[in-house]
Parts: structure tokens; sequence; C-alpha cells
């Protein structure tokens, strides 16, 4: 095994042990002005004031280390599949590590090592081509490794919680630390870490298996999927959290009269209720006004008060 393969595989002791090394600022790839609708999956967000791609942890380090001395706001940005911007755009510099930070490393034993800017259905294809099972469930699901981490997202059963092994963080001054899993705090779409920042890598323990079985298992449940959801839309995913107990968030709104719904452009899926769709070009004010009469509709109707699952950027309630 590498020297490289060997330190990414392996977690260091404590946290923080491998400090910050200054890279180069001028070669950054960055955008300045880019509209964020082009980077969400709902295809909805005004202009972040600066929107930068890097290549490497060090170049995360180097970025979150620069913006907090000149004190400017920093959010990471995955896929954008859970995420409604404001059509007012952001402040402040958005990192996202999709486009350049996408390597996946295995080794014996079922030990997996990806970047957070790794598409998790690619990184499913890749585990089950390798015979390991255990991420079968997640990969339908149109977000990035250190997105699903962020909020422990799941699905059919599975959280990203449950086979991560440690996650690496850069924290908001340029500090980077490696957190066991056994330190975060993992809850129904939510992970509460013990360090704050952006996360950058993340290793995971696989059980063995056989690729052909995990193969159909995953066209098994993009099926399901397909059925049941509105495929190939523009949509953030699921608006709302399901409430505790036996109720889900799609059902409560249905019966509600919730299907169908819309505001302007925005509309809840008639094949899906809690998936929010941009069926033209629907704005961030229709889509929160939409959110809202689901809420309010709901909480008539049943007495539960949903709570959202979807993130916000740039919103008054944010």
């Amino acid at each position: 095994m590498s020297g490289n393969l060997q330190r990414a595989l392996y977690p260091v002791r404590g946290r923080g042990n491998e400090g910050r090394t200054r890279g180069t600022m001028s070669r950054l790839d960055e955008v300045a002005g880019a509209r964020m609708g082009k980077h969400t999956t709902i295809g909805i967000g005004g202009a972040s004031e600066r929107l930068v791609f890097p290549r490497s942890v060090r170049e995360v380090q180097d970025v979150l280390a620069s913006e907090r001395a000149a004190n400017r706001k920093v959010r990471a940005l995955g896929a954008g599949s859970n995420l409604l911007v404001s059509d007012g755009g952001v402040r402040g510099t958005v990192v996202c590590l999709r486009k350049n930070m996408g390597n996946v490393l295995f080794a014996p034993g079922g030990a997996v090592v990806a970047d957070a800017g790794v598409m998790v259905p690619r990184f499913a294809v890749l585990c089950a081509l390798s015979a390991l099972s255990g991420v079968e469930e997640l990969g339908g699901i149109p977000g990035t490794v250190g997105g699903l981490l962020t909020m422990n997202a799941g699905s059919y059963g599975r959280s990203i919680g449950e086979i991560v092994e440690w996650v690496e963080i850069v924290d908001y001054e340029g500090r980077l630390h490696r957190v066991g899993a056994s330190e975060v705090r993992f809850s129904y779409r939510t992970a509460e870490y013990p360090v704050r920042g952006i996360i950058v890598r993340a290793g995971f323990r696989l059980r063995p298996g056989k690729s052909d079985e995990a193969f159909s298992r995953m066209k098994a449940l993009n099926e399901r999927r397909r059925a049941k959801q509105p495929w190939g839309e523009r949509t953030f995913g699921s608006t709302f959290r399901n409430p505790q107990g036996d109720e889900n968030a799609a059902a409560l709104l249905e019966r509600a009269g919730m299907k169908g719904a819309r505001e302007g452009d925005a509309i809840f899926s008639e094949k899906h209720a809690n998936f929010m769709i941009n069926k033209g070009r629907a704005t961030s004010s229709e889509v929160l006004r939409l959110i809202a009469r689901g809420r309010e509709a709901v909480q008539t109707l049943s007495a539960i008060t949903l709570s959202t699952e979807v993130e916000m950027w740039g919103i008054a309630d944010e």
C-alpha cells in the first residue's frame, strides 16, 4: 500500500494534526457573479459573489483561511440537490467541491476513501464494481458524498452515517480535522459534528458482496424511484422532513389537497406531493409561498407542523 493511500485510509489521532499548508491562491479555479440557478437541481437562484472550485484539500484550507481573514461568509456547495437559493443571490464565497474533487480510493478489507465532491450514484457504481455492499440504497440520490454527510441523508432504510468510519473537515480557520464516526451525532436527516467547517473527504467500511447482486438491487430501487418520484424534473427533492410517527410528509400533503398545487411555476408534483418542481421560470419567492401553503394546510388538517428538509440560502428566515 502506498504511503499516500495508507495516510488516507487510517485516521490520524486527535484533530488538527495535519494543520494548514499554504497554497497558491492565484491559480484558484473561480467565477465571480455566477448564477446559482445553474448550480442547483431546481434551477433557481441569483448570483453568488464568488464561486470557487478547489482542486485539493490544501486549496480548501487556503480559501477558508483567506476568507476568515477577510471576514467573508463561506458556504459549501455539493450538487445543489437539496438547496433553494434566493433570486437575490448570496454574498460571500461559495465553495464547490463537485467539479474538481471526485477521487475514490479502494483498499483490501472493504475500506474506501472518497472525496466530498464525489457524486453518490457514481460512488455506488464503483463500490458495486469492487464487489462491496452497503451503498446500494443510496445510489439513486443525486447528491455528493459531502452533501449526504452534512445532513445524514439516506433512502430505503439506509443513511450514510451508518457506513462512514471517519470524516475530514476543514474548519473556518483553514485547519484540517479528522473526526471518527463515533464523535458525530447522527440522527434522522441530521448530523452534528464536533467541528464546524466544510467536509472534504470521508472513509467508509463496506461489506464484501457480489457485483451482480449489488447492481440488481440498485436497478430495482431505481425502478421504484421512477415509479413514485418525478424523475427527470427540475426539483430539489423532498421539501419537508417526515414527522415522527407513522405519517410521512407526502401523504399528509396529499390529504391536505396540496398534490399539484402551484404558485407560478413552482408546483408540488402530481406524482409525489412532497417533491417541489420548477415547471418553467419559478422564483424562490413562489417556492416559499408554496412551502408556507403546504405547511399551513397540513397543520390545519392534521395538527402536524412540517419542518423543511431543503436548505435555504439568502432567504430571510434562513
